[in-house]
């Protein structure tokens, strides 16, 4: 049978656009508040302004830019009260995620997390902080993966962007990125003791620590 759909030039140079403007947000190269201007995007990525266009549609949805009526698109910028509501479903998320997984857990499981947290030692130890937070969100998702919920682990997606933002303000705030890597600790021991409620705890506390962090280290010192 002959093809029926070719693929589309429009769509390649979207995605893209979209790839590239979210990657520099989410590492902290677009600053929050930064406008963005379709017109010089465009000439720095030497293409036309459509994908740019369709590429901040799609990053307004994911919550990483905001656009308003004679003010034009802006870097979101997140307040404490968005980083408690983003975390506080987050735990939720996870600590239904885990409990599910605990409940299903065999050695190959186990093995995959241990393989993730194995990685994130290791870029933290060649100063590789940016594959040392890929891995810290590939750990998170892996344990939304691995409980099979898939409504879970599609909501959870939906919330990632926005974590690496955080994600990339909290490592600031660590003395070493050995002891960012450590909080991880307690989850993957209380994973493999098959303890519900050690696990629930420990990624509570986890992500209690990780607001903490954040809130000293970002709002309450920068005012």
């Amino acid at each position: 049978m002959p093809p029926v759909f070719t693929s589309q030039k429009r769509a390649t140079l979207t995605n893209r656009a979209l790839k590239e403007i979210r990657d520099a947000i989410r590492n902290g190269k677009l600053k929050p508040g930064e406008r963005l201007v379709e017109m010089q995007l465009a000439e720095e990525m030497q293409i036309s302004r459509f994908p740019i266009r369709e590429a901040l549609r799609y990053l307004e949805k994911e919550g990483l830019v905001e656009t308003k009526p004679f003010k034009g698109t802006h870097v979101a910028q997140f307040t404490e009260r968005d980083m408690e509501e983003l975390y506080s479903l987050r735990s939720s998320l996870e600590e239904l995620a885990v409990r599910i997984l605990i409940e299903n857990l065999d050695e190959k499981k186990i093995k995959m997390l241990e393989k993730i947290i194995q990685s994130m030692q290791k870029a933290s130890q060649t100063g590789n902080i940016d594959q040392m937070i890929s891995e810290d969100l590939r750990f998170h998702q892996t344990v939304c993966e691995l409980s099979g919920h898939r409504k879970l682990l599609g909501v959870w997606q939906t919330l990632e962007s926005q974590l690496q933002v955080f994600l990339n303000i909290e490592k600031d705030f660590f003395e070493t990125a050995y002891q960012y890597v450590a909080t991880h600790d307690p989850i993957m021991e209380a994973i493999k003791k098959r303890n519900v409620e050690t696990a629930e705890k420990a990624i509570r506390e986890h992500l209690g620590l990780a607001m903490r962090i954040i809130r000293e280290g970002y709002w309450e010192k920068s005012s």
